[in-house]
């Protein structure tokens, strides 16, 4: 018997491979955890916990580790005392830490293989733009490898604790509605040398998009106590990622 145009098409779609989002992730709690943390700033023991997440492309065969751009914003561009963190001269400077050890993030698959090493490289104000927040993993040559295209991957985990919220000597702020987002994100992939130029070229990969958000919330950002109107829509941000570059760099 012959077949219908129609029936031909959808058979081939069904054996079409399917499409899969790629892009940055970051959630409360866990990969797949909030968009929003709401909290009610009356105690200074416990913490929160902020899982940055990500799909890769295709053609990521021999991973060596990352590099991780975040921006913290209010809806003016000042930090309250309670969000300055990890410098000494700051109000809470031992309340913000990065974790590689992501293994207990069942939601996601972990891309380190227990093999990362890496922190916070840099957190600090930027003019009125915010906090600017660079993070840092990397593997062993030896233990470098490949990621699947389709798989969501914890990249690690932001820990902001309590530290100073209440009582005396308290930090404030932190009833103020302030937004995070994952900006932009380097996967960076084992390259020799040219033997004949000596010239090594550039494997890495940048993702700059969200992953699918729930309502109207992208999947890289994660707001705090609400977040704002706009999370920093009215502030000066960069028109190319060249741009983004030079913010990050040596301010």
């Amino acid at each position: 018997m012959k077949r219908s145009a129609a029936t031909v098409i959808i058979a081939l779609l069904a054996c079409a491979p399917s499409a899969h989002a790629v892009g940055l992730g970051l959630r409360w709690g866990s990969c797949e955890g909030t968009a929003n943390r709401s909290f009610a700033c009356d105690r200074s023991t416990g913490s929160e916990l902020l899982v940055a997440s990500f799909s890769p492309p295709g053609g990521i065969t021999e991973m060596t580790g990352i590099e991780a751009y975040m921006r913290v914003v209010t809806a003016d561009g000042k930090i309250p005392a309670w969000w300055q963190m990890v410098e000494r001269s700051n109000c809470r400077p031992t309340s913000l830490a990065l974790q590689v050890d992501v293994s207990d993030q069942l939601e996601c698959d972990d891309p380190w293989e227990g093999q990362g090493i890496g922190g916070i490289a840099r957190y600090k104000q930027n003019g009125t733009n915010g906090v600017d927040l660079i993070a840092g993993i990397a593997v062993p040559q030896n233990a470098k490898h490949g990621l699947s295209a389709g798989r969501t991957y914890a990249a690690f985990k932001l820990v902001i604790n309590h530290q100073r919220t209440s009582g005396a000597g308290a930090c404030a702020g932190c009833e103020i509605p302030v937004c995070v987002t994952f900006d932009r994100m380097v996967i960076a992939q084992y390259s020799e040398p040219d033997p004949d130029t000596h010239v090594t070229r550039s494997r890495n990969s940048e993702l700059t998009i969200g992953l699918p958000g729930s309502g109207n919330t992208p999947g890289n950002l994660a707001t705090w106590q609400g977040g704002t109107a706009n999370c920093g829509a009215g502030l000066t941000k960069p028109s190319s990622w060249s741009q983004v570059k030079d913010r990050f760099r040596n301010r």
